[in-house]
């Protein structure tokens, strides 16, 4: 139970923070953006795709799509999420870009497991697969913070450092990314973003990859 609770999180969270528009938006400017993401670890492989509207710069409203290569979570994952920034990098020196998140996601897992029954009558055993499922409700609640450091010719480098606590009625988990964005706007059309990033949940390590475009 511990195990497959576990990585069902993993799944869900591993996009959650990085699609956000906000903290490439300057105070005052709305914007939408969209990209996709993926994600590996030894247990699978995900897929992540994603969409969302900036209000003037300071609340995003997002929603996620995601699915993985294998594991317990049942087809896609729709993930809804708001995410509101209590202060922008151009407020004031030395403050980096804040945002706090709040998010919601129901799917469906299913596992199997063999159970041994030992049979004492001609000493031996014999076993069977348990199935078990269930519906799985997952409330989040995170922060980010991001702040632009450097520039190289025409790219812009923004480190971020994420936390979130998932919330379910299997159990509670809490996660640790930090990565790198890179920047760069082609012409006068829209900004493209490369974010790599590693993140670590109950001694699971998982990298990170998504592209995304901010209109």
């Amino acid at each position: 139970m511990k195990r497959y609770s576990v990585l069902l999180l993993l799944i869900l969270g591993l996009v959650h923070f990085v699609f956000s528009q906000s903290e490439f938006l300057l105070r005052g400017q709305s914007g939408c953006g969209g990209g996709f993401g993926l994600s590996t670890n030894y247990e699978e492989n995900g897929l992540n795709l994603y969409a969302g509207y900036s209000y003037r710069g300071f609340i995003d409203a997002k929603l996620t799509y995601e699915k993985a290569n294998g594991g317990a979570v049942q087809g896609g994952v729709l993930s809804p999420s708001v995410t509101y920034y209590l202060a922008k990098q151009e407020d004031a020196e030395n403050i980096p870009t804040l945002g706090i998140s709040f998010g919601f996601s129901r799917y469906v897992s299913k596992t199997t497991e063999t159970v041994i029954i030992p049979d004492t009558v001609i000493v031996t055993w014999r076993s069977y697969e348990r199935v078990t499922e269930m519906t799985i409700n997952a409330f989040k609640i995170g922060v980010t913070a991001q702040s632009q450091t450097g520039y190289w010719k025409v790219f812009i480098f923004q480190p971020l450092l994420d936390a979130e606590l998932s919330i379910t009625n299997v159990e509670r988990e809490f996660m640790l990314r930090g990565g790198i964005s890179i920047e760069a706007r082609v012409m006068h059309g829209p900004l493209l973003i490369l974010t790599p990033s590693i993140e670590r949940q109950s001694g699971l390590t998982t990298l990170m990859l998504t592209f995304g475009a901010v209109f």
